[in-house]
């Protein structure tokens, strides 16, 4: 094969006719040809003095031995033989044009005949993306597809534009957000020296608490201050929880981190799932906040663990110019319903250091820490969603609240919140279950929180149920394979992808993923490949063997 002056990059082909500054076509050589070079690779395209980057899109085989309507119909019809060794066979190489190194638009198409070359991992890939995966504030994340050990950086800094992670069960999407941690918390600084992102994660499914087990046993986890699993406070029952050096804790909620006002709407939601038409209940609640602190009663969270019959009789007591009658009725009905999460899962008498609030979130933040929410059916056994939701929106309230007085303090602070299943918690019109507790207070951290280094990492199965306008404020996507449903939306909220990308958005193999907005390193997307060396930490959540435990389930072992 000729080589070119282009370190030891070979050509793959030549340039045809008709190219334009937006795409060509190439012939591969024959070296190059039966799956040397692939749909979704990138290569350089040599012209004149010009080194163009781009994205092969589609490979077309051409046999003139085996065309519609040839000289060879006939027999093929019948089964004979066909001279296929005399045939002119080539392949066509379709390819998109993505700029000119370094950094440049393509304003002139190449010109006939000129070499399409391989990408040569040694000297393009800094032009490329500009820099390198070992560079300050950068994390390599997978490799190029098509280049094995071509590791892609991302930009650590642009974290806080809020991210979104996409794809169907089995597409991979756990492991490689466990790949993503995994580089959070070993983030290379100025100083030769690593740091490690402050994350709190809301695991729906256990997929993360092998971090946890990890560190259980001694092992190192990045730059980690700490890690803890929490779980709702029935599971931590569980003697298995609490045995010596476990590093799980019970969540624990504190009603007088939320104000007045805010629990008076939540107490409406958690009751009816929607304040509208509610508005004289929440007045109302709130008004009786404010006559329990005139008698006394200045805590929320000990009226609610300690007094609540005071609560009701107040509310009995007070005249019905303040309340009326009928909203009294709703309010006790409210009040009582709210009551349950105490009662059924004892969210409020538990002793947690979530419960600790604006000194929880200080740690986090100082201390490197992660935070893991184990929603699961082992971290939450029996517990509903709309309780859940509950703890959703303490948490954000909290955050978003500390994070604002970090900001009025202008004091730094920086905080990755990721959230399995965002739809339930961030729902569109259009899921099932309409409206969440959390919806606002997140909506709010989506749309301000960037400004003070509260950052949001949705995950979702199903994207086109979550919530539009929020999804609108992410500015980088993870995208894994998707539902067919689903491909218009997310080629809508991205802001359109290539169809060269598109169209592979339903089939993309486990592992893969398409890399688009501020963290990837280039201005188009990238088709990326977890590897199973990026992580350190087995995946061991959704294992499973049913052939043997249903052999042994028959005796036949």
């Amino acid at each position: 094969m000729r080589k070119v002056a282009h370190g030891t990059a070979d050509i793959v082909g030549v340039v045809l006719s008709g190219a334009t500054s937006m795409e060509c076509e190439c012939q591969l050589l024959e070296s190059a040809e039966k799956g040397k070079v692939r749909e979704g690779m990138l290569i350089i395209v040599k012209s004149q003095n010009r080194n163009i980057l781009a994205r092969i899109s589609q490979i077309v085989p051409y046999n003139d031995f085996y065309t519609e309507g040839d000289a060879f119909s006939e027999p093929r019809r019948r089964g004979l033989p066909i001279p296929d060794d005399v045939a002119r066979k080539y392949e066509i190489c379709k390819m998109e044009l993505l700029m000119e190194l370094p950094r440049a638009e393509v304003r002139y198409p190449p010109a006939p005949g000129d070499p399409v070359v391989r990408l040569d991992p040694l000297k393009d890939v800094e032009q490329i993306f500009g820099v390198s995966s070992s560079q300050a504030g950068y994390v390599a994340y997978g490799t190029l597809v098509g280049y094995e050990n071509l590791e892609v950086p991302l930009n650590v800094s642009n974290v806080t534009m809020h991210l979104a992670v996409f794809g169907v069960t089995g597409s991979g999407k756990s492991y490689n957000v466990g790949a993503l941690i995994e580089k959070l918390v070993c983030i290379p600084t100025q100083n030769n020296e690593k740091v490690s992102y402050p994350m709190i994660i809301i695991d729906a499914h256990g997929d993360y608490t092998d971090y946890v087990e990890h560190v259980e046993k001694k092992n190192k986890l990045g730059e980690i201050g700490w890690i803890r699993r929490y779980v709702f406070p029935k599971a931590y029952e569980n003697l298995e929880m609490r045995r010596e050096g476990s590093l799980t804790q019970p969540i624990g909620i504190n009603l007088d981190s939320i104000s007045p006002r805010e629990l008076a709407e939540l107490i409406i939601l958690y009751y009816k799932g929607t304040t509208e038409g509610s508005e004289l209940s929440v007045e109302g609640i709130n008004v009786l906040f404010e006559n329990m602190a005139e008698n006394g009663y200045e805590s929320r969270h000990n009226i609610f663990v300690h007094h609540f019959d005071d609560l009701l009789t107040k509310l009995e007591q007070l005249e019905k110019e303040v309340i009326s009658l009928p909203t009294k009725a709703a309010i006790a009905r409210a009040l009582q319903t709210f009551k349950s999460i105490e009662e059924k899962h004892n969210l409020l008498s538990v002793k947690s250091d979530l419960k600790e609030g604006v000194t929880f979130v200080d740690r986090i933040t100082r201390e490197g820490g992660i935070a893991i929410l184990d929603f699961s059916a082992d971290g939450a056994p029996g517990v509903d969603l709309k309780t859940k939701q509950f703890v959703m929106a303490y948490l954000a309230t909290v955050l978003f609240e500390q994070f604002t007085n970090y900001k009025i303090r202008k004091e730094d602070r920086y905080l990755l919140f990721i959230i399995e299943e965002a739809q339930n918690f961030v729902p569109d019109k259009s899921y099932p279950i309409g409206m969440s507790l959390a919806s606002n207070k997140l909506s709010a951290i989506a749309t301000q929180g960037r400004k003070f280094g509260l950052s949001l990492c949705l995950i979702s199965q199903r994207p086109s149920f979550v919530d539009r306008i929020v999804l609108s404020m992410c500015n980088t996507f993870f995208i894994h394979r998707v539902s067919p449903e689903d491909v218009y939306f997310v080629k809508n909220v991205t802001g359109g992808l290539p169809a060269s990308i598109a169209t592979r958005l339903t089939n993309l193999d486990t592992g893969d993923l398409i890399l688009t907005g501020q963290m990837c390193p280039t201005p188009f997307p990238l088709l990326l490949h977890v590897r199973n060396s990026d992580r350190s930490v087995p995946h061991t959540i959704g294992r499973t063997d049913p052939i043997s435990s249903l052999t042994k389930l028959r005796g036949l072992l």
